[in-house]
């Protein structure tokens, strides 16, 4: 059984439980879960789950098998199998990790271990490799989150800097890394034939975004992201979220104007002595439901307060 330590912060107490993996996965049950399946475009689908929150999966179908981006939970392959399995029963050619979170990319520990090949930018492996640490500043459920190490067979098999493309019959699958945003690994996925995007949680639909300063995340880089995503798209894309349903560009050109306010309306308003909940009241922007993350008003003054973390402004 693997094990960590997970931390609960409560006002003036402070201790440490050892849970297993099964504790961990209490909100992920599977016997409580179903997956739906949606058809993007051609041979392009996409994965949910249905009672329980884990990033959605892509699924292309190419000439000799299949390419996944992502991979979900380990308790939750058997239903993932399944889900695949009624869209194809061909192999699984390659998976590709959007970034290294667990739930987008936990399902490493069980799919590198039949040795299928897993592809990534190098920073996921880098954090894959250790155990790791989530930044709990805008989703007080996150503090202290420690994720275990994969180990060696459980990691990326091939790795990336910039840019790498896959080529699959007359499909050809494009990576693209533009920074530092989500975390510093995250991959951007295009389909070109396709015109689909799959952008990890670059880009989600649950309201304001998690960005996992503490392993290189960035706000402002998370903004910049958006900008390039919205570059590499037209208006006939089709982005599939890391959370949320299938939308388009403009959804992401909104998210972009929006955080960018939310930015630059911190930064201003601390200038001028503001505190983080007379910054918050000027700020008008509802981005939607937190995925029961925590109190949304919470989660605003998080996200306020983290901007003004990563400009150094507050400690």
């Amino acid at each position: 059984m693997k094990k960590f330590i997970l931390f609960f912060f409560f006002p003036f107490i402070f201790y440490a439980q050892e849970i297993s993996f099964d504790k961990y996965y209490n909100w992920l049950n599977p016997d409580e879960m179903s997956m739906k399946t949606t058809l993007v475009k051609d041979n392009i689908y996409m994965i949910e789950g249905i009672g329980g929150g884990f990033g959605n999966v892509g699924v292309f179908v190419g000439e000799n098998g299949i390419i996944m981006i992502d991979d979900s939970f380990e308790i939750l392959e058997e239903l993932l199998n399944e889900a695949i399995a009624k869209i194809s029963n061909k192999p699984i050619k390659y998976i590709i990790n959007t970034h290294y979170h667990f739930d987008h990319a936990d399902g490493n520990r069980y799919y590198g271990k039949k040795g299928i090949p897993i592809v990534s930018h190098h920073n996921v492996r880098t954090r894959q490799a250790e155990i790791t640490t989530a930044y709990g500043g805008i989703f007080d459920l996150l503090e202290n989150f420690n994720v275990p190490a994969h180990e060696m067979d459980e990691l990326p098999t091939v790795t990336y800097e910039n840019t790498m493309n896959l080529h699959e019959g007359n499909e050809t699958i494009s990576m693209h890394y533009f920074g530092q945003g989500h975390t510093d690994g995250d991959s951007i996925i295009k389909f070109n034939k396709a015109n689909v995007v799959h952008t990890g949680d670059s880009f989600i639909l649950y309201g304001l975004p998690f960005i996992d300063i503490t392993n290189g995340g960035s706000i402002k880089g998370f903004i910049k992201i958006l900008t390039h995503i919205a570059e590499i798209c037209d208006e006939d894309t089709i982005i599939i979220p890391g959370h949320g349903g299938l939308t388009n560009v403009e959804g992401v050109k909104k998210m972009r104007d929006d955080l960018q306010l939310y930015y630059d309306t911190t930064i201003s308003g601390h200038k001028k002595g503001l505190t983080i909940e007379q910054i918050s009241s000027s700020i008008n922007i509802d981005l939607g439901k937190t995925n029961g993350f925590g109190d949304p008003l919470t989660v605003k003054h998080n996200f306020i307060r983290s901007i003004l973390l990563e400009n150094n402004i507050i400690k």
